[in-house]
Formats: structure tokens, C-alpha cells, sequence
């Protein structure tokens, strides 16, 4: 993998915001990326099609609601504290919060493949 270093640039998506952003690293198939997440923030619910997450928690806790992106169906949700780790399949959609109380910080690796963004509406 041949990475550049972004050196934590601010990088907001366009299809949602939060109250930071940063990209780390970005290489040909893989990023990584520090979110903060204040209390009750959320990334909307979304899926990839080729990539999977790696939630890594830095600080507070985090939450992970899941569905299967075909049939919608909720699988078994994942809380993590700080220091935890969970990885999210691809061909599951996911939406990532903060419950509470105070501020959520988390890395995310994303890999390997081509990044996409994908809204999921569940049912």
C-alpha cells in the first residue's frame, strides 16, 4: 500500500456532517479517519460495497446499531468503550452514535477496495 499521510485534515463528507472529521492516512484501497461524535451525534445509517469498517474507540463510548442490507433484518448491536474494537462486514448497513453522556472519539480503518457511501433506509 503506498500511503499519504494527511496529517489529520479536516475532511467533511457531503453526504453528512459531524462535529469532526479528520483523514489520517489515505492510501489506494484504505483510509483511516478520527471522528469526534458529541452526545446523541450520529453517522446515518449506510453500508459499502466493497469495504469493511474497523471501529477502533479512543474515548467514551460508541454504538453501533446493524441490519443485514438485503433483507433489513437488526442484528445484535455492538457497544464499544474505550480501547474496543469491532469490525463491520460489508453487505451490512451500520450506523455509528454517540449515546452519552460526553464526547466519542474513534478511528476508522476502511478496506480494502474502491470507498463508497451507500444510504440505507431501514424498514
Amino acid at each position: 500500500m503506498s500511503a499519504n499521510t494527511a496529517g489529520g485534515k479536516e475532511q467533511q463528507s457531503t453526504a453528512f456532517a459531524v462535529s469532526s472529521r479528520r483523514l489520517v492516512v489515505e492510501g489506494a484501497d484504505v483510509f483511516v479517519k478520527e471522528f469526534t461524535l458529541v452526545d446523541q451525534e450520529e453517522v446515518p445509517w449506510h453500508h459499502h460495497s466493497e469495504v469493511f469498517d474497523i471501529f477502533y474507540c479512543l474515548e467514551g463510548r460508541m454504538t453501533i446499531e446493524l441490519r443485514d442490507v438485503f433483507t433489513a433484518e437488526s442484528l445484535p448491536t455492538l457497544a464499544l468503550s474505550a480501547g474496543e474494537s469491532a469490525r463491520v462486514e460489508v453487505g451490512t448497513a451500520h450506523r455509528p452514535f454517540n449515546p452519552g453522556p460526553g464526547k466519542l472519539r474513534f478511528l476508522l480503518i476502511q478496506g480494502v477496495g474502491q470507498y463508497d457511501w451507500l444510504p440505507f433506509q431501514p424498514k
